[in-house]
């Protein structure tokens, strides 16, 4: 909608107004990026070296002495 305005202070009180609207829109469309990216970078935790992180140590020897299974036994056939 178009506004007419027949004096120089209207037209000067026109063009701030529209100026100050543009300003408010390129804020707003720069200030909702700006939340989004630092929302997701605020805190976010720094990348490690993996090598640090990984520590390989040695398993433990199960005792060949000890026996677990004896294959010697027969089991009775409950089903039969």
């Amino acid at each position: 909608m178009k506004t007419v305005i027949s004096n120089k202070s209207g037209k000067v009180l026109e063009i701030a107004k529209q100026a100050l609207y543009s300003l408010q829109v390129l804020t707003v469309g720069l200030f909702i990026p700006f939340l989004f990216v630092f929302g997701i970078t605020y805190k976010t935790p720094k990348p490690t070296k993996p090598e640090i992180e990984t520590q390989i140590s040695k398993p433990q020897q199960v005792s060949a002495n000890r026996v677990t299974v004896d294959f010697n036994k027969v089991l009775p056939n409950k089903n039969s």
